[in-house]
């Protein structure tokens, strides 16, 4: 096997490894953001959950305190009824009415509490739903991905293989220069030769360079530093 045929398959390999790592490495991301939804609606519905808690403890605090006026106000008009005075009558009657007025700002305020928890209860249902969704589709991710993850990850194994066996049989002056740009640049280490031109960065090369390359010499692009090689094999010029 020709250098130029040896450089093309581990061109080739390396482009393919690179795919095959970028879907290994995208499927924690796919199933993070799938878990950073379920949790969102998880945390949303607890916080309705509370909310609702919340504001039952309100109401019932507001009733312990009305029905504490309710009896207040009764004493008061029991004494209003046994006043002797008019000062004391009258005074009385102040009492009851300010506690009338606060008993009927706190019936609002339980009414607006009861309100708010009847509507924040109605949504409970539709957060539920959206919690059962994102788990779902949690669960389905996860039985679509693990597979599929597990699969990319042997062909990535194998084509690192390949990359090794096929590296193995370069000539040993492209074999240094070709470990040495692997290591630092994977598939950027390579670019094929097209009518004289580097297809990565569309640097003309010499008849000479093409004719070392064709007598599978080493030949690196002067601009891009890349290890070069032909698409096909050609007589040399």
């Amino acid at each position: 096997m020709s250098s130029a045929s040896i450089l093309r398959e581990l061109h080739r390999l390396h482009r393919f490894a690179h795919e095959l790592q970028d879907q290994v490495d995208r499927a924690p991301r796919q199933l993070k953001a799938q878990q950073d939804k379920l949790d969102r609606e998880e945390q949303a519905l607890a916080k309705a959950q509370e909310s609702i808690k919340k504001l039952k403890v309100t109401v019932h605090e507001r009733e312990v305190v009305l029905k504490g006026k309710q009896q207040e106000i009764a004493k008061y008009e029991q004494q209003r009824n046994q006043a002797t005075t008019k000062k004391e009558y009258d005074a009385l009657q102040v009492e009851i009415a300010h506690g009338k007025n606060q008993c009927q700002k706190l019936e609002d305020d339980i009414l607006a509490a009861m309100l708010n928890v009847d509507e924040a209860t109605a949504q409970i249902p539709k957060l539920e739903e959206s919690v059962k969704k994102a788990r779902d589709d949690m669960a389905r991710v996860k039985q679509e991905f693990e597979p599929r993850l597990k699969q990319h990850q042997a062909q990535l194994d194998q084509a690192r293989q390949q990359l090794k066996e096929q590296s193995s049989k370069l000539p040993l002056e492209i074999a240094e220069q070709y470990a040495r740009l692997a290591a630092a640049r994977g598939e950027d280490a390579l670019a094929r030769v097209e009518k004289r031109t580097c297809t990565a960065c569309y640097t003309e090369i010499t008849v000479q360079n093409l004719n070392d390359l064709l007598a599978g010499r080493l030949v690196q692009c002067k601009s891009c530093g890349r290890i070069l090689y032909v698409q096909e094999e050609q007589p040399p010029h």
